[in-house]
């Protein structure tokens, strides 16, 4: 099972890598916003907030053009990874 603090210590290094690589990209932006929605949330919100992310994210990423360096790649290909757990994230652990 994938623990909630899994999911904030990838997004959180991606964050981090993403503050010294694109700053003030409105994609670095919106995944500390989902960062903070999804650290405030539980159960069924969490749940709600960390599916609305996965559908979300790859367009924002994509309408900004980001360029990832090797390491933020893999940090986002495992965080995409866990989307495969399906709509209703049934193997997240709360």
């Amino acid at each position: 099972m994938v623990s909630k603090d899994t999911i904030m210590t990838i997004m959180t290094e991606l964050i981090d890598s993403l503050n010294k690589t694109n700053p003030n990209s409105e994609f670095t932006s919106f995944l500390t916003d989902s960062l903070t929605a999804i650290k405030a949330s539980n159960g069924v919100a969490f749940t709600g907030q960390l599916q609305y992310f996965f559908n979300r994210a790859p367009v924002v990423k994509f309408s900004d053009n980001i360029i990832f360096t090797p390491e933020e790649k893999q940090l986002w290909n495992k965080l995409l990874s866990l989307n495969e757990l399906g709509n209703n994230l049934w193997g997240t652990s709360l």
